[in-house]
C-alpha cells in the first residue's frame, strides 16, 4: 500500500512522523509518500479514530501504486489551478528542483510554497 501523509494539512500543522499501533505491529508514517505498508495492517489502522479523521481532511491518503504522468502539472499555472491537497501531492511527485523553484516563485498559497521548499530540500539532501 502506498500512503501519502501530509501533516501540514492538520490543524495545527505538524512536521513530525505519525504512528499507529495495530495488533500486527506499529505503522510509522513519515511526511510524504510511505511505501510498503502491508495491506492487512493498513486495513486495521484505518479503524483508528485519528486515522479516520486524517483521511477525512486529506492529511492521509491512499494512493494508487502507479502514478499517471497526467497527474503531474507541466506548468506553474497548472499547479496554481489545482486544489490544495492535489497541488501538494503533485509537488511530491516531481524530482526536478529547478522546476519546483520556478513554481515556488509564482505560487501564492503558503502551504504549497512550504511543501515545495520541503521537497526541494529533500531532493538536494538525497532524501527524495
Amino acid at each position: 500500500m502506498l500512503i501519502a501523509y501530509r501533516p501540514e494539512l492538520e490543524n495545527p500543522p505538524r512536521e513530525a512522523s505519525f504512528g499507529v499501533i495495530t495488533a500486527k505491529g506499529m505503522i510509522s508514517l513519515a511526511p510524504g509518500l510511505n511505501q510498503e505498508i502491508p495491506d492487512d495492517q493498513w486495513s486495521e489502522a484505518k479503524k483508528n479514530a485519528t486515522v479516520q479523521a486524517l483521511l477525512r481532511i486529506g492529511a492521509l491518503e491512499e494512493l494508487k501504486e502507479r502514478v499517471e504522468v497526467e497527474t503531474i502539472p507541466q506548468s506553474a499555472q497548472a499547479l496554481a489551478e489545482l486544489p490544495l491537497s492535489q497541488a501538494i501531492q503533485a509537488t511530491e511527485l516531481i524530482h526536478d528542483d529547478e522546476k519546483l523553484a520556478d513554481w515556488k516563485k509564482i505560487e501564492g498559497r503558503v502551504r504549497i510554497r512550504n511543501a515545495i521548499s520541503r521537497r526541494i530540500e529533500a531532493i538536494r539532501t538525497g532524501k527524495a
